[in-house]
């Protein structure tokens, strides 16, 4: 058994013997990590892409270790597909319940796959905080008053800044291997390669002519969940602002997941249930305009500039996070202020920031 595993023991003996003692190890030997689990477990497409930027920064941190993902939606495997540190992706549905098997079969496991390095990647998740302690592995890491501490090794103070939800998981692991928080965090990230662009190139192509810098690309996504979508109206406002601004412009409808269009205007459509092959044809465009969303999300992590449009949750947590991309808080801005992002982007190759 190795060193960490020996560890893993001494630590949980620990961790039983008191309920708010954090019991908190020596500092953690990154040449001794093989093996880590990042647990993470949530349904939504946007919360595992927010993830992203933690699994770079292990790749860039510990480059010869090996890392589980226990995540949540199915599609987790496909989209994390090019990650080269990422050996196993443990996926569950929104109700894992109805999955017994797969749920006992994962939890049997955890403790089997003897994790040097466990990573609590979630502040407010109990069954996060539960499978790092199931790991039992020899460090374990997560922010302080996110459940039971004791199951930690190391509690890690949240930022007394706001920081955004794809950059707290990257501060927690630095943290805790005593890096520096100054070098910048790398941004939502899909690996693709040429080939899966060159199709979803083609694709976009077939819809809309090929790509011209006079005529920029321009994605429209008007779906969202509850209070996050924004009335079907609204959207045909912004639709003809931005045809009077930009006549040039190519617009396209994104179709969501049910596969029905939600705007009137006669816009040319695309749909694509295969998240990759959708990801690859957003990266073609020129820029996505985007309710809050997991494909608002999908959109940054395919490297297209995006305009998040919020109306419920905080764009300072959960604004599109890369590239040159932006939230307008739409609570706060008027549809003009979209349409001058929009235009800002495609004219001078900057977003200014309305959020």
């Amino acid at each position: 058994m190795n060193n960490s595993s020996n560890h893993a023991r001494h630590t949980q003996s620990n961790a039983d013997d008191t309920s708010t003692r954090v019991t908190t190890s020596p500092a953690i030997d990154p040449h001794a990590i093989a093996r880590i689990l990042v647990a993470r477990p949530n349904h939504r497409l946007g919360n595992l892409l927010l993830l992203t930027p933690l699994l770079v920064e292990l790749e860039r941190l510990l480059p010869g270790a090996e890392v589980d993902v226990f995540a949540g939606p199915d599609i987790a495997a496909e989209l994390l597909d090019g990650f080269h540190s990422v050996n196993r992706v443990m996926c569950l549905s929104a109700r894992p319940v109805l999955q017994p098997g797969r749920l006992l079969g994962y939890w049997r496991d955890l403790p089997r796959r003897h994790y040097d390095l466990a990573i609590d990647a979630e502040l407010r998740s109990h069954s996060s905080r539960l499978a790092v302690a199931r790991s039992r592995a020899g460090w374990r890491i997560g922010f302080a008053g996110g459940g039971n501490d004791s199951h930690l090794t190391h509690a890690i103070s949240r930022p007394a800044e706001d920081q955004h939800e794809a950059r707290l998981p990257v501060h927690l692991l630095r943290q805790a291997l005593q890096q520096s928080d100054e070098w910048p965090i790398p941004p939502l990230t899909l690996y693709m390669d040429a080939s899966e662009r060159d199709l979803g190139q083609r694709r976009l192509t077939a819809v809309l002519g090929p790509a011209d810098l006079s005529a920029p690309r321009i994605g429209l996504f008007a779906d969202a969940t509850g209070a996050k979508r924004l009335p079907v109206a609204w959207w045909e406002a912004l639709t003809s602002q931005l045809q009077q601004r930009l006549p040039r412009a190519r617009l396209l409808e994104i179709v969501p997941a049910h596969g029905r269009r939600l705007l009137s205007s006669p816009l040319p459509t695309v749909f694509c249930s295969p998240l990759r092959r959708l990801a690859a044809l957003l990266s073609g465009l020129d820029l996505v305009v985007a309710a809050d969303s997991g494909l608002m999300h999908l959109a940054v992590a395919s490297g297209v500039p995006t305009l998040g449009l919020f109306r419920s949750t905080d764009p300072q947590r959960y604004r599109p996070y890369g590239g040159r991309s932006c939230a307008v808080d739409v609570r706060r801005e008027d549809i003009q202020a979209v349409v001058l992002q929009a235009a800002s982007r495609l004219e001078s190759g900057a977003v200014v920031s309305a959020s």
